[in-house]
């Protein structure tokens, strides 16, 4: 767990490090030697579009070795001091060393076991519901009861709502600390009524800033069930004062720290290649800066805004099994899918990022991000369990297996990964009162399972 001693030298570090405006580091530093990498460790173009799932181990490994050379050189930037924070190579992996490969989560009926894997590892990923989508303070409750109404559904973080009591909730603002105190109170509400109050929480999603999540993760946190701290970054190989806030608050209270940020292919980082690169990189060096217990360094492609582009699942598994077969690290990547709820293109789009991930060894993954997140109230219980259930059948499959099932569900949705429907909100196909989808949306979940089923994905 992190330490409160360790996290404020780290800040005086920060504060004190080398000058570095951000326009530099944005357009110059990280560009610059994310292409030496790729030179150095001959990585260029070696993206295979035959292979969303890689195969090549050999390949994964020298990623890898760039990704931590590329750590050890630059370090992270950040934004309010406009200083570089330098780590040795020695440091960084002394810093991996310590980090956990076990987590004891929950208590009771809902204990669960977050254990490192690697690549075609037969342990089952956890997974965490949902992301946080934007919803009606009204709906908070009856959604968050459906979201964990299934024992697949590992662990819970949960909507996001902006409204107090009908109140905008404007962020850095006392409202928004407001706002922590009331998504707190409603999910302790939805869990008891769904029988799990004991279920193990990731927390905060209703913080813009960081005062929502000072005032709400105290009244979540308890000694016997530690919570999960978000604690994510403004940006990939950057970090600021804000998110030192929330890692404060959870070293303090002695919870569990998830720390991570988005790489995105078509960003300073550059294509596929060069973001997987910066990708690894940013997952170890959350493990240094911070002494987190998981990363959460995602990835998307920024033009297509997907992590379920042929491409990007490509970037995903190549960074997963990078850092799993070199590292016990956790991690905790998210698949940005864009269609929305009631609709296949969501089913088989989280099919494809799932299996990408699970089978090259990603331990958790929370989600789903339905809509993109970009709709409000457009998120359901049905494509959660879908999710769940997927994620957990990928330690099954090979790494062969898992390619052949990721390119056909690529048939399914590939034409139109960039322009994908938004679906159906909560109230449009489900039952508020029964928690129920929708006999439409029912009928395409129960097609999609058989046709997995038929491909070989036990689910």
């Amino acid at each position: 767990m992190a330490s409160v001693k360790k996290i404020v030298q780290m800040m005086e570090r920060v504060k004190d490090g080398p000058a570095c405006t951000t326009a530099d580091w944005d357009y110059k530093i990280v560009p610059g030697t994310v292409r030496e990498m790729l030179k150095k460790y001959d990585l260029a173009k070696t993206y295979n579009p035959e292979t969303p799932v890689n195969q090549d181990m050999e390949l994964a490994d020298r990623f890898f070795e760039a990704g931590l050379e590329l750590a050890a050189t630059i370090g992270l930037h950040c934004t309010d001091t406009e200083t570089q924070i330098i780590f040795s190579k020695e440091e960084i992996l002394e810093a991996l060393r310590d980090a956990p490969s076990e987590l004891v989560l929950g208590v009771g009926k809902d204990r669960r076991i977050l254990k490192s894997r690697g690549v075609e590892d037969k342990v089952e990923p956890l997974y965490c519901t949902s992301l946080s989508i934007q919803i009606d303070e009204e709906l908070y409750i009856p959604l968050v009861q459906g979201l964990v109404g299934r024992p697949n559904i590992d662990i819970l973080q949960g909507p996001s709502i902006d409204t107090v009591f009908g109140i905008p909730a404007f962020a850095d603002s006392p409202f928004e600390t407001a706002a922590g105190l009331r998504e707190a109170k409603l999910r302790a509400e939805a869990l008891w009524r769904a029988g799990r109050p004991d279920m193990p929480q990731m927390c905060l999603s209703s913080s813009t800033t960081h005062f929502a999540f000072l005032s709400g993760y105290p009244m979540i946190h308890r000694p016997e069930n530690p919570a999960i701290g978000i604690a994510l970054q403004p940006a990939e190989l950057k970090t600021n004062y804000s998110n030192f806030h929330k890692v404060l608050m959870v070293a303090g209270y002695g919870g569990i720290l998830r720390s991570g940020v988005t790489s995105m292919i078509g960003g300073y980082s550059g294509p596929q290649e060069g973001t997987v690169i910066a990708n690894i990189a940013s997952d170890i060096l959350q493990f240094a800066l911070l002494g987190a217990d998981i990363s959460n360094s995602s990835m998307y492609d920024v033009r297509k805004n997907s992590a379920c582009c042929r491409n990007a699942l490509w970037a995903m598994s190549m960074s997963v099994q990078a850092t799993s077969r070199n590292t016990h690290t956790i991690l905790d990547k998210i698949i940005n899918q864009s269609a929305g709820p009631c609709t296949k293109d969501i089913l088989y789009t989280n099919m494809a990022g799932l299996v990408t991930t699970g089978v090259s060894g990603m331990e958790l993954t929370t989600g789903p991000r339905s809509a993109g997140g970009a709709k409000r109230n457009h998120i359901t219980p049905l494509e959660a369990y879908f999710s769940a259930d997927v994620f957990k059948a990928s330690a099954k499959l090979s790494l062969e297996e898992a390619n052949e099932l990721v390119l056909y569900g690529l048939t399914k949705y590939e034409d139109t990964v960039d322009n994908q429907p938004a679906g159906k909100s909560f109230y449009d196909c489900y039952d508020i009162d029964t928690l129920q989808p929708s006999d439409e949306w029912k009928r395409m979940d129960d097609e999609v399972r058989e046709d997995l089923r038929n491909r070989g994905l036990s689910i």
